[in-house]
């Protein structure tokens, strides 16, 4: 049971964050998603407009309620309980549990009653380098990272799973073991807030090294901008499978590397090297473009052939995207 501290702390932070949205007017934001039913839970989903909030274990809540509302009578709906007994109908019940077979044998209403199911442990692997700190929008990678990754965590420990978190990039960062308890979800994004990105990467160095640490086999949502050698990078996404993980990628990008929208000579900085190059994107644009297209094709073929999940994922794009990818795979691992 929570304490008297917490449940007051929780209050005043629910306050604060309320007060913020209506201030900074979230409703009005933009959006990029089908419209969803419900009462506009979607005018929370954009990260430019929750980049002007900051993080939060309540909004991250708010997030996922308006969007498990929002999915109303889609294939999702559902996915995360077993049947465990009927009940009696009452007026007010949602007729979709009503179980017509045994009405059909007693001439009464029933209604199919559902617990959660709770064999699932859930690692979340977050790329901390220092290319995840670029972005030249609102949100950068990290953040939108972070953010996506707070939703995920708070699905899962709503559908009673437990969540662990760890940080990688050039060596397996801290590691948090997964826990299905609630308070859990501040420890993570605590370390989410305190952590930066920074260093070079070494994503597959950092993969071997936290696969160790993963002592159950469980469900691994790797989310990265998988800027390092992809061959390298491969074999190590392939190692995780290897141990008998499910395994699903969010490849996050911010606009300028999908579109190359620069139009004048600039200067450019690697953020993990520091190494300087001028660059006329007049002349670069088509070549870059056909790389960059050319390295998500090789991780989303790779990776496919793998039979894993590749989810694309632009830092424009509203979260509840990102979150239909998660819920799609879960949906689809259970049939």
């Amino acid at each position: 049971m929570f304490g008297l501290s917490w449940l007051r702390q929780l209050g005043e932070e629910a306050t604060s964050l309320f007060r913020r949205l209506f201030e900074e007017g979230l409703a009005e934001g933009p959006r990029a998603a089908e419209p969803l039913a419900g009462d506009d839970p979607q005018r929370y989903f954009h990260p430019a407009a929750l980049a002007k909030i900051g993080h939060s274990p309540l909004l991250a809540r708010v997030v996922v309620e308006g969007f498990l509302n929002g999915l109303h009578q889609s294939p999702f709906h559902g996915f995360s309980v077993e049947f465990a007994e009927h009940r009696e109908y009452v007026p007010g019940d949602d007729p979709r549990y009503v179980d017509w077979a045994l009405y059909a044998r007693t001439d009464h209403h029933y209604i199919k009653r559902f617990e959660e199911e709770t064999n699932l442990r859930c690692y979340l692997l977050l790329d901390a380098s220092a290319s995840m700190g670029f972005g030249t929008g609102a949100t950068t990678k990290w953040d939108y990272a972070c953010f996506l990754a707070s939703c995920l965590a708070y699905l899962m420990v709503r559908q009673q799973d437990a969540v662990g978190l760890s940080l990688v990039g050039n060596k397996p960062g801290f590691f948090v073991p997964p826990r299905c308890r609630r308070t859990h979800l501040r420890q993570l994004m605590a370390t989410m807030i305190r952590s930066q990105p920074a260093g070079t990467t070494n994503l597959a160095a950092a993969l071997r090294g936290v696969v160790r640490k993963m002592q159950r086999r469980g469900l691994v949502v790797l989310i990265s901008d998988l800027v390092d050698d992809p061959q390298e990078t491969l074999k190590a996404i392939k190692l995780l499978a290897g141990h008998r993980h499910e395994v699903l990628v969010f490849h996050i990008q911010d606009e300028t590397e999908l579109e190359f929208s620069f139009t004048s000579p600039a200067l450019f900085t690697d953020l993990e090297t520091g190494e300087e190059l001028e660059v006329d994107p007049q002349t670069a644009r088509a070549r870059y473009m056909e790389e960059a297209a050319a390295h998500r094709e090789f991780f989303r073929r790779g990776l496919a052939r793998l039979g894993i999940d590749y989810q694309l994922v632009d830092t424009r794009q509203s979260y509840d995207r990102a979150l239909s990818a998660y819920l799609d795979r879960r949906t689809r691992s259970r049939r």
